[in-house]
């Protein structure tokens, strides 16, 4: 599709089809689609509004700016459009939605979110923005799906702060896990489909995301600490203690993906626990075999380990949604600090990226 010269055209008149009866004026409709598309013609990683409006003729970023801060419209409903542009294109039974969370760092505090918070940029704590994204990922193509901006909880009693960036008054503290549970019930209620889920350790120690999956039977594969504890037939025990009772030639080299430096090999084992339908996966560094990996892991149904070895790497393509995103649709490009303004940039960034995933998709049944 991505060799077809009118290809940007014909699927970003698609989806601005789509999203057109969300704005109820013109000068806001025609500002949305002149955003998008500028933030796909615009090169380089930054994109402010002037640059932006100067792409879409304006002589000003004023357009631009009112789009994000003025003009009515429900970014909420824009989401929800665009998850029926991106099902319409990339649904399948075979589909793997993926939890991940990406940080930026911010010098300031009066940014909606901003805060001393775990930055996964950094591996440190650091005064950041969170974003918890769920991703939709399929042999064809991988996107973002949805999102939540993390609000820390010292924002909670600090009315000036809220005020002053627009957070709404029913915006309560929600931890990562608690929102990662809440996107993932909303994909289950509104009928998306999908087989498996994955997610790192954040989410892993969720008992409530593992119980709303298996509700639902679905599939998960979601990483966790070093010190998780399964039980097994011997009793509670912790996942490194597991992994040491592992006999070396239960260990199997598999790939679960390529990555930028090719395939990405490991050695793997897989563990069965007391539920017939559980069992820990256990992944080890082939080059150094004390760098473990543990991930929790529940099916429907009989599973094998190249399957669950399969989705576990799947947050890898996250890793690029968010690359491609800060770097071709300006995901990180937020030009206000408010919280609507965010929300709204964020979700129109995520317009971008999605055409680009459905450009560049493989074809079906390949």
């Amino acid at each position: 599709m991505l060799g077809d010269r009118d290809w940007q055209g014909n699927l970003l008149a698609e989806l601005c089809a789509l999203i057109a009866p969300v704005f109820a004026q013109a000068r806001s409709r025609f500002a949305a689609f002149a955003h998008v598309a500028a933030l796909l013609a615009v090169a380089g990683d930054r994109k402010p509004c002037w640059q932006l409006g100067e792409q879409a003729g304006d002589a000003t970023p004023r357009r631009m700016q009112a789009l994000l801060a003025g003009y009515a419209w429900d970014w909420r409903a824009v989401l929800e459009r665009l998850q029926r542009f991106i099902l319409a294109h990339l649904a399948g039974p075979e589909a793997i939605l993926v939890l991940d969370e990406t940080a930026e760092l911010k010098k300031g505090i009066m940014t909606a979110g901003a805060g001393r918070q775990h930055a996964g940029i950094t591996g440190q704590i650091g005064n950041c923005q969170t974003v918890v994204f769920l991703a939709h990922v399929t042999a064809r193509a991988h996107t973002l799906f949805d999102f939540r901006l993390h609000l820390p909880k010292q924002w909670s009693g600090d009315t000036g702060r809220r005020s002053r960036a627009q957070v709404p008054e029913d915006e309560a503290f929600a931890t990562k896990t608690g929102q990662g549970t809440d996107m993932v019930t909303c994909a289950i209620t509104g009928g998306v489909q999908f087989a498996w889920l994955a997610g790192g350790e954040v989410h892993g120690r969720s008992s409530k995301l593992r119980a709303v999956c298996e509700e639902a039977r679905k599939g998960h594969v979601l990483a966790v600490p070093v010190n998780f504890k399964a039980v097994t037939a011997a009793g509670r025990k912790d996942a490194a203690v597991l992994a040491r009772l592992i006999p070396a030639r239960c260990w199997e080299t598999r790939t679960c993906g390529r990555g930028c430096k090719g395939h990405r090999d490991h050695q793997w084992a897989m563990v069965a626990i007391s539920s017939p339908r559980h069992w820990l996966l256990i992944r080890r560094k082939i080059s150094d075999p004390a760098d473990l990996a543990f991930f929790y892991c529940y099916a429907p149904g009989p599973v094998s380990l190249s399957i669950l070895v399969k989705v576990a790497g799947k947050r890898w393509p996250v890793g690029e949604c968010f690359q491609q995103g800060k770097g071709q649709a300006g995901l990180d490009q937020h030009q206000l600090r408010l919280w609507h303004s965010f929300h709204r940039h964020t979700v129109l960034s995520m317009c971008a990226l999605a055409l680009l995933a459905v450009a560049t998709a493989r074809p079906p049944g390949t």
